[in-house]
């Protein structure tokens, strides 16, 4: 479950990107953040994988505040969360499955990740993924 209590972000310039947000996400839930551009959408979800350190209040992930997380904790919380940008880059040279393994080389080593060579557990989960979406029949098409 994810629950956030009076967030409030404001930048050095002094501007309030965020004031006093309360959310709960139960477990299982699916939510949208709607709004015009500039009003903060990014801005919470880049506090909540603590890409942007909130100025105030707290972030409970599964119990645990997310806010007074550091290193070695904070990056085993981050490998359940997941963001898409809006200026997403695939690498269009690459292939459809390639691009999508590509989330994995930080779980891989140093050699395995330089020769792109992907356990077949994370091959297997990622087609998965890709036939759950319908792009299953695009794994091995160049992404441009």
């Amino acid at each position: 479950m994810l629950e956030i209590k009076q967030l409030v972000k404001k930048y050095h310039t002094g501007d309030l990107a965020i004031n006093g947000v309360d959310l709960k996400v139960e477990k299982g839930q699916v939510m949208a953040l709607i709004g015009p551009s500039g009003a903060g959408k990014s801005t919470l979800i880049r506090c909540v994988n603590r890409l942007e350190n909130p100025t105030s209040g707290e972030i409970w992930l599964n119990g645990e505040n997310i806010v007074k997380m550091r290193s070695g904790k904070l990056r085993r919380a981050r490998r359940n969360m997941g963001m898409i940008f809006q200026e997403y880059a695939l690498v269009e040279r690459l292939t459809v499955m390639e691009n999508v393994l590509s989330g994995r080389l930080g779980y891989v080593g140093f050699w395995r990740s330089f020769l792109r060579k992907f356990p077949q557990s994370d091959i297997n989960a990622a087609f998965g993924l890709l036939e759950k979406v319908g792009l299953d029949t695009m794994v091995n098409k160049r992404a441009d």
